[in-house]
């Protein structure tokens, strides 16, 4: 590089669902990353347009130093990086300039077990004994739309006393491909006449922008959200006690969840060193 040239170096590392990227080049640069699916391990026939699943810029400042988290790829698969770093102090027609360094890498597979380990009723607004409706989503918290992940749950429950435990709650909903971060839902709905006839009774298609509780002459309702982060590294980590609940609204409810997760590396991705070209 003694002529001045742009040149690249640093690393590629694989993450649950994204790519790590860590390097730096001889002349401030704004870099782009394009990435394409591995289908066929031959770039110029995977490199596409029908094969592209991200495209990304870093910064709006020319730097020499460079980090970079690109999410949200397909999971535990085959991936080509393209990285294109412009030389940005050297005129567009300087050969110099130019510096594009092309990676085979990938992901890891990310598995995340979500567990309701108990839900119990703090006050269903009826001491005596209340006909109950409950409702579980886990939402993804990585997407700006906030799709639900599992089957919507949903279990009813006659005759339900202030502090005791809905056993029918408990369960585990597997997530395949699971993003970085999770947001569960719980709503719970106390009965008081007729059955319920609008939307507050099951849990939405997408994610709510916040807990909502109401009441009219048929019914009371209440729910509750949580964020979490899962792990992205290698290994399999059960998180501690995650509790989420109504606070005081009517009902009230809380709920006990735990997450069982597995990251591993299903298409035997390494660690990528670049070095200057």
């Amino acid at each position: 590089m003694s002529d001045g040239s742009q040149g690249i170096a640093g690393t590629i590392a694989p993450d649950a669902g994204a790519l790590l990227i860590n390097f730096n080049t001889v002349r401030p640069a704004k870099p782009v990353f394009t990435v394409w699916r591995n289908v066929v391990n031959d770039q110029d026939k995977d490199m596409i347009p029908a094969n592209q699943v991200a495209f990304s810029g870093e910064t709006l400042t020319p730097t020499t130093a460079h980090s970079k988290r690109i999410a949200g790829l397909p999971q535990g698969v085959p991936l080509w990086l393209r990285i294109d770093a412009r030389a940005e102090d050297l005129p567009v027609s300087d050969p110099r300039g130019a510096a594009t360094r092309v990676v085979r890498t990938g992901t890891f597979l990310r598995i995340c077990s979500v567990k309701i380990l108990s839900v119990e009723v703090l006050n269903s607004g009826d001491s005596g004994g209340a006909d109950m409706k409950f409702g579980f989503q886990v939402y993804n918290g990585s997407s700006s739309v906030g799709e639900g992940l599992i089957d919507r749950f949903q279990r009813s429950v006659d005759n339900i006393n202030n502090g005791v435990f809905v056993r029918e709650m408990v369960g585990t909903f597997k997530l395949v491909q699971a993003p970085d971060v999770v947001v569960p839902y719980l709503s719970s709905l106390h009965l008081k006449g007729g059955f319920p006839t609008i939307g507050e009774q099951t849990p939405p298609d997408t994610l709510p922008d916040e807990p909502a509780s109401g009441s009219n002459e048929d019914f009371d309702f209440a729910d509750c959200v949580g964020r979490a982060a899962l792990p992205a590294q290698l290994g399999d980590t059960t998180s501690g006690a995650f509790i989420m609940g109504t606070g005081l609204l009517v009902p009230s409810i809380t709920a006990t969840l735990q997450f069982e997760t597995i990251v591993s590396n299903p298409s035997n991705i390494g660690q990528v060193k670049m070095v200057h070209l």
